[in-house]
């Protein structure tokens, strides 16, 4: 009892944030019908929210309506010994985890960078994304910024903004081994279990992430802030992430260290 008293006390205290709140601060960051927006986030970073984080996802969805497209990474980082499309949860937080149990959400197939989607353009994001890799132009983060597709950063760093790593795929940076890591999936038409192959990761520093990288975007006028009650949001295109990690890339790998983890 005294627990839950506690616990209650606590809430009271902190910022409310309601999914108008929310809205309001997207629209202010000029989110608007019709966009193709990515969002990574922290429930925790927004206090307390007002119907949790099913608000937030409402007020994404109702952020870009009529007509837009809301993507949310559900990666399991490899933490599945074998990835199953619909068991397997997302380790990118509650917000994505609600995001990819709604009824309308799509979701692509990739043992390690599955991500959810809802709107008009879901299906053709999420489509083929185990042929296409982890990282490349063709995965549904790089399909969203082809199509001019924006970022937003709820409550999170540089650190959680993935498109960074398109611009190191391009690069073919040595420190990653692309498509070297034995992954395994259940297909989710047979449940049968196949081998397919992932990208091994690096065994150490990386001179571009994450402050460098956001050092440059940032000197080049290309990150919008904004506030939602104590929540400090970022938005930025897509294709500007992956071009300036491509340009840090061709810069600073060839003379960086870091190799891929050993198997």
């Amino acid at each position: 009892m005294w627990k839950r008293v506690k616990h209650l006390w606590r809430m009271s205290r902190q910022p409310h944030v309601s999914r108008a709140d929310i809205v309001a601060g997207l629209r202010a960051l000029d989110v608007s019908a019709g966009d193709l927006i990515q969002a990574h986030s922290s429930l925790s970073s927004f206090g307390y929210i007002e119907g949790g984080a099913s608000a937030v996802v409402d007020a994404l969805l109702e952020s870009v309506a009529p007509g837009g497209t809301v993507m949310v990474p559900t990666f399991n980082h490899g933490a599945e010994e074998i990835f199953d499309l619909h068991a397997s949860p997302s380790h990118n937080g509650a917000i994505s985890e609600t995001f990819r149990h709604r009824p309308e959400a799509v979701r692509s197939f990739h043992p390690t960078h599955a991500y959810a989607a809802i709107g008009p353009l879901a299906a053709e994001l999420c489509a083929n994304h185990l042929e296409a890799g982890t990282f490349t132009m063709d995965s549904p983060l790089g399909k969203l910024a082809r199509r001019g597709g924006w970022l937003l950063l709820l409550g999170v760093g540089m650190n959680r903004c993935t498109a960074a790593h398109l611009g190191e795929c391009m690069a073919l940076s040595h420190c990653i081994g692309w498509g070297k890591q034995p992954r395994w999936v259940r297909d989710p038409q047979t449940g049968q279990v196949h081998s397919v192959r992932g990208d091994l990761w690096r065994s150490g520093d990386c001179l571009i992430e994450w402050d460098p990288l956001e050092k440059r975007i940032r000197e080049r006028g290309l990150i919008a802030d904004g506030r939602i009650g104590p929540c400090h949001v970022m938005r930025m295109r897509a294709q500007d992430v992956i071009d300036i990690s491509f340009e840090m890339a061709r810069e600073l790998c060839p003379r960086c260290p870091t190799l891929p983890l050993a198997q």
